[in-house]
């Protein structure tokens, strides 16, 4: 009776799935696609190909391809008794380099198949495949077959690499049906696999495997077809670690892979260039191998860092914004198009260099009455178009600043306001369901209180007339009259911190006659003046929209203007 011996499925393990890449004879695979043009790894592994490491005194043979190996070569051999058990044989020097180019292209691929990849090796990844939809693998064995299947034909026609593929419901498993797969294995009954491994695939050390030749037992199912407990205490800890292999009991934590480089890219021309056409040439191949990558990241484009060399002077550089991220070559190329067209150079270009600012896609829950741009991005695009035209920072949206000063606004970007990217959104005043600053959102959500100010634009010089320092009587191109009523003055001044802090004076003044209405005044002291009202600037700001205006009786009926006439008469 197998004590222990209990193998989870896939469907008990939580529906967890691993698989394990492999690339045999990497080091040979790496040197034969990097030196010799138009041998895949998989032609040279077939041929008769020997790895040899120059470093050594006499060359020594690291790897040796199927057709050498047939002809008597073997590892650990000199370069002179190779090529006499085999006169064809083609020697190929390993190289370092190549193989850290290897490993970088393996991995960029390993991740286009799931975003979860450890490198366990140099030639092995293990992946979790678990994510991957069901409509791609199905339910069956023949799905994750054919998946692994197309996924090596891939392999061989990017990269040139042979590699095989093991799927298993455990990373140990995904590794041992690696090495069996030809060139695909798919576990499928993991008790069923686990009876038939040797030892010698589990790597076993060879005095515990002499032990248990002597013992009769070859593979793992024999193994555990002993009481555990009596077979621990005589064969040690090695075999204990086989026993919880086989249960398969452990809970793997991946270490998962990530770039280093960062999605950037350049070009310099054979020749310097004058015309748009070659620039938008190699930023549009640039464009494809970053979005490329970009897809293998499972990100987007948020942003985007050109610099353009010359041939003369310092180099060009312009950040773009994305107002909707995406990986589309068109969208990204289009952006940098409507740019370049206005741009105007005083020597030629000689290079182009292209970085990404990558970002997590997200998706946003719009309001129930919310509607969003259809096209954020072309939205951009004629905002651009209108910056080239008007120049920059001359197109916005105006919203009031966070400030008392009279006029006070900021433009804000329409990318921020109608295509969202930070803040809050509003619920109501004129920019509903769009993204505010705070303080915008507090004066949309505030109350308005008091009678609405009608602003003059631009405000209107007067001058006044001054009785016990308040305002008697304004004179202008198109008000005139005696002032029967005042309030003020209302002080307000700030940015007293910075060279250009400003005060004020306002005055509220109800004027009688034929120009009978409430107005306000501004008065600014003049700098350095030490006289009130002396050499200070008075303008008519605006006036006031009342819903009852004062009687004609008080308005029009001024006892003032009435003894003036008199004694004029």
């Amino acid at each position: 009776m197998k004590e222990g011996f209990n193998i989870p499925s896939a469907r008990a393990a939580g529906g967890r799935q691993f698989a394990v890449l492999f690339v045999p004879q990497f080091r040979l695979q790496a040197a034969l696609v990097t030196t010799l043009a138009g041998v895949s790894g998989e032609q040279g592994r077939l041929g008769e190909v020997a790895l040899l490491d120059a470093g050594a005194a006499r060359g020594l043979v690291l790897e040796v391809g199927f057709a050498a190996a047939r002809a008597g070569v073997e590892a650990g051999m000199s370069a002179s008794q190779a090529l006499a058990r085999c006169p064809s044989l083609q020697l190929v020097e390993a190289s370092a380099g190549a193989e850290l180019s290897l490993g970088r292209k393996l991995l960029e691929f390993a991740q286009t198949l799931s975003p979860c990849v450890e490198q366990q090796r140099a030639d092995r990844w293990l992946l979790d495949v678990s994510g991957i939809p069901s409509h791609r693998v199905g339910n069956s064995d023949c799905g994750w077959e054919a998946w692994g299947r197309e996924a090596l034909a891939r392999l061989r026609t990017e990269l040139g690499v042979d590699g095989v593929l093991g799927v298993a419901p455990r990373p140990g498993l995904a590794w041992s049906a690696a090495r069996r797969a030809e060139p695909v294995r798919v576990v499928a009954e993991p008790a069923l696999f686990v009876e038939t491994l040797t030892f010698a695939e589990l790597e076993v050390s060879d005095a515990l495997r002499r032990v248990l030749e002597d013992w009769g037992i070859g593979t793992l199912g024999g193994l555990l077809e002993l009481p555990r407990q009596a077979a621990l205490e005589r064969l040690g800890p090695e075999a204990a670690a086989l026993w919880e292999m086989a249960r398969d009991t452990r809970e793997s934590v991946m270490r998962v892979e990530s770039f280093t480089e960062p999605l950037q890219g350049g070009r310099e021309f054979e020749h310097p260039v004058e015309t748009l056409e070659p620039v938008l040439f190699i930023l549009n191949r640039l464009l494809e191998e970053l979005c490329s990558r970009m897809r293998l990241l499972h990100r987007v484009a948020a942003g985007m860092f050109l610099q353009l060399s010359l041939e003369q002077g310092v180099p060009y550089e312009r950040r773009f914004t994305v107002p909707s991220p995406t990986r589309e070559e068109s969208v990204l190329l289009r952006i940098l198009e409507t740019h370049l067209e206005t741009l105007q150079m005083d020597a030629a270009l000689t290079g182009v260099f292209l970085k990404i600012q990558e970002t997590l896609p997200t998706e946003a829950q719009l309001m129930f009455f919310e509607s969003p741009l259809r096209d954020p991005n072309r939205f951009g695009e004629t905002l651009a178009r209108l910056h080239a035209l008007t120049g920059e920072g001359r197109v916005g949206v105006p919203v009031q600043g966070d400030s008392h000063r009279a006029d006070a606004h900021v433009m804000l970007d329409p990318l921020v306001v109608f295509a969202g990217g930070g803040g809050a959104r509003s619920t109501g005043g004129d920019f509903p369901g769009q993204f505010l600053p705070g303080h915008l959102m507090e004066a949309q959500t505030g109350a308005a209180l008091g009678l609405p100010l009608r602003r003059f634009r631009p405000r209107l010089p007067v001058q006044v007339e001054l009785e016990q320092h308040r305002p008697a009587r304004v004179r202008s191109t198109c008000i005139n009259g005696r002032v029967l009523e005042s309030l003020g003055p209302y002080r307000l001044s700030g940015e007293w911190w910075e060279p250009g802090g400003w005060k004020r004076e306002e005055w509220d003044v109800a004027l009688g006659g034929a120009q009978r209405g409430l107005y306000r005044l501004t008065c600014t002291p003049a700098r350095g003046s030490g006289k009130e009202g002396s050499a200070s600037e008075w303008m008519l700001e605006g006036c006031y929209d009342a819903l009852q205006w004062p009687g004609p009786e008080v308005l029009l009926n001024d006892p003032k203007e009435s003894a003036e006439k008199e004694e004029g008469g």
